[in-house]
């Protein structure tokens, strides 16, 4: 009987509950954090790798496989306070007495990122000229208006919409040209380090062409 009270006790503990989400901000980018999450799963030894994308700042791995069998949790981060903080989000599929899935992947992205700090973050231009996730995390925010309005709207050379629109930027410095048929281009130089950015063009008028004089 005992053994019988001390199998169902053990599978009580053992056996995966609902899964649950963890969330914690780190005041810190989500570029810097991804770089520690990524060197986390990597290098630990305890976790084996499902699926990671750099593009979306996600990954799914699974853990454990002795008393408590092998589980697949994911995470996710999210920028906020533009871009200031980041918060992570763990999916766990298990919670119970003998395992803490989510303050166990919390100390070692701590460890990581401490031992990251005086590391210099990649590059983030891409060999493919697209942005990598770092740049994604720092993007500004542009918002374009002209008078008159519905113009053409051009990003060092690219056609990106028309006025009045809002624009994702990367950080740097680029040339903002606004066109619109019937007046001169209007144009602006713009260095970009983040956070939300709006500029006003104010068109002016071409004069039209004097008609030609008449022969009669």
């Amino acid at each position: 009987m005992k053994r019988i009270i001390a199998l169902i006790l053990f599978l009580s503990l053992a056996l995966p509950a609902f899964a649950s989400t963890h969330k914690d901000v780190y005041n810190v980018p989500c570029n810097e954090l991804w770089r520690a999450m990524k060197d986390t799963l990597r290098n630990s030894g305890k976790y084996g790798i499902i699926g990671i994308s750099d593009s979306e700042m996600t990954a799914s791995y699974n853990i454990g496989g002795n008393l408590t069998g092998k589980r697949i949790n994911s995470v996710l981060l999210n920028s906020i306070d533009n871009g200031a903080s980041c918060e992570m989000q763990v999916q766990t599929a298990y919670s119970g007495l003998f395992n803490n899935d989510a303050g166990d992947l919390k100390t070692r992205v701590n460890a990581s990122l401490a031992k990251l700090k005086n590391e210099p973050l990649p590059n983030p231009a891409s060999p493919s000229g697209q942005s990598s996730p770092q740049t994604a995390a720092a993007q500004a925010s542009l918002t374009i208006d002209s008078t008159p309005p519905n113009a053409d709207i051009e990003i060092d050379g690219a056609f990106v919409g028309n006025t009045p629109s809002t624009i994702s930027i990367a950080p740097g410095s680029h040339q903002i040209t606004v066109k619109k048929k019937g007046f001169a281009d209007w144009t602006k130089t713009l260095k970009v380090t983040g956070g939300k950015l709006h500029l006003s063009a104010e068109l002016e008028a071409t004069t039209p062409p004097a008609p030609p004089a008449s022969t009669r």
